[in-house]
């Protein structure tokens, strides 16, 4: 059963460029206009299920939140058709539903009341509110004197408290402490358990992965894509960073200076070995490249110290990333690097050259180049682990990528002993026993 349906959706706002123009074009007796329209929202249509989580991603600007406001009946004049079949509990901007002049309490009970609850019902649920949001004897103080914190602490313990059956969060967690969103993030996953329909926007794409199983891309006004959270999640992640490339070419200049100490790795190279290099060749999928396309990655692998291709790692054992890219123009001071991360998205491994102080001066056009990256593996819990590969230039602070292969291919890392945590730390354990007169508590 569908519990948010919306059918070609389009909002658009009139933009004058002086505020003089509102007036002429409320008064021309000939209906002249003076404004041009800005598109926020053009022919958008999608289907949300019940009990479906659904993420909704884009840039600042794309149209994500008009979208929400549409849906949870903002009074917004729009072109087309909205439906939704339940009650709702929205979290869109912090602040908004909440009377400053009075407490925490009574708003609380307030929007208890909005949201067509009963006074008993909603006195029920208070204490699991209060319990949450974790405020204190603030809960009697009027909204006016909370912290951000405290506002969003009260505004989700709201939301999700009240058993609703359509949940609708813009950001509001970016808010909170990373204590209190790891506490949200629990209660998000016992309401997806619990069936609730959940529509999530954020810009956090792991948060989204995370959480979601499907994503929809609104961009520039435009729905560019509905799918698989990991998938859209990618196809998004190598816009921005086509978008970004632009922006970080002229800014890397200067952050790169004379006096940096990182060193030339082509003043201290070996001479090269006169034996072939044998590597495999990759092939991918082109949606996973992202880049301006002057490099090209063309063997990507992980070897044991004696040069056997592993496709399983087991923790602790000394492992070599390796790299083979060719250069379609020179490019000054390109950095080679790769990362690894879980299913949801979390990166358990993200380096590359100039962050272990291995400067690379220039790379040259129509030259191959292999590289390597020898470490021992973390104890990482098993389990498969994606392999994102790039090649950029400039530094880590701002930096041009050429070619990025997103969660291209998969290693799988078999964990030797306790499986705990998702990392493992080496560690030294001692014991003392004492009493009273050789121990002093500060």
């Amino acid at each position: 059963m569908d519990e948010i349906i919306v059918e070609h959706v389009t909002k658009i706002y009139p933009i004058y460029d002086k505020n003089e123009d509102r007036m002429k074009e409320a008064l021309n007796p000939f209906h002249r206009s003076y404004h041009r329209d800005f598109y926020a929202l053009r022919d958008i249509s999608f289907r949300v299920e019940k009990g479906e989580t659904v993420g909704i991603i884009g840039t600042n600007g794309s149209g994500k939140s008009t979208m929400l406001k549409i849906i949870t009946g903002v009074p917004v004049k729009y072109q087309g058709t909205v439906k939704v079949n339940g009650t709702v509990s929205s979290l869109l901007e912090l602040g908004v539903g909440f009377f400053e002049e009075y407490t925490g309490l009574e708003n609380v009970r307030m929007n208890g009341h909005l949201m067509g609850l009963s006074k008993t019902d909603m006195e029920q649920k208070i204490k699991d509110i209060l319990d949450f949001a974790e405020i204190g004897d603030f809960i009697n103080q009027p909204i006016k004197t909370y912290s951000s914190g405290m506002l969003v602490r009260l505004a989700f313990s709201m939301s999700v408290n009240v058993d609703p059956e359509i949940l609708i969060i813009d950001e509001a967690l970016a808010v909170g402490d990373i204590f209190f969103q790891a506490k949200c993030f629990h209660k998000l996953e016992e309401l997806k358990k619990k069936g609730t329909t959940i529509l999530f926007v954020s810009h956090d794409m792991n948060a989204v992965k995370r959480l979601c199983n499907r994503v929809i891309w609104i961009e520039q006004s435009i729905m560019k894509a509905d799918g698989p959270a990991q998938e859209v999640c990618d196809m998004y992640m190598s816009y921005q960073i086509n978008s970004q490339n632009d922006a970080n070419a002229r800014l890397v200049g200067q952050y790169i200076t004379d006096s940096d100490k990182s060193r030339d790795i082509e003043k201290d190279k070996p001479a090269d070995k006169p034996s072939v290099l044998q590597v495999p060749r990759i092939a991918h999928n082109e949606d996973v490249v992202s880049g301006t396309g002057k490099a090209e990655i063309l063997s990507v692998f992980f070897r044991d110290e004696n040069g056997g291709i592993l496709r399983s790692i087991k923790t602790g054992q000394k492992c070599v990333y390796c790299m083979a890219v060719r250069f379609l123009e020179d490019i000054e001071r390109p950095l080679f690097g790769f990362e690894l991360e879980t299913n949801k998205g979390v990166r358990v491994i993200g380096i590359n050259n100039y962050m272990l102080k291995q400067e690379f001066k220039k790379a040259e056009k129509g030259k191959l180049y292999y590289l390597e990256f020898a470490f021992t593996m973390p104890n990482f819990h098993s389990g498969d682990y994606l392999i994102t590969p790039a090649v950029a230039s400039g530094v880590q602070e701002y930096h041009v990528v050429h070619q990025r292969l997103h969660n291209f291919d998969v290693i799988s890392i078999e964990h030797l002993g306790y499986e705990n945590a998702l990392l493992d730390i080496p560690a030294v354990f001692s014991v003392r026993q004492c009493d009273e007169k050789n121990i002093e508590f500060f």
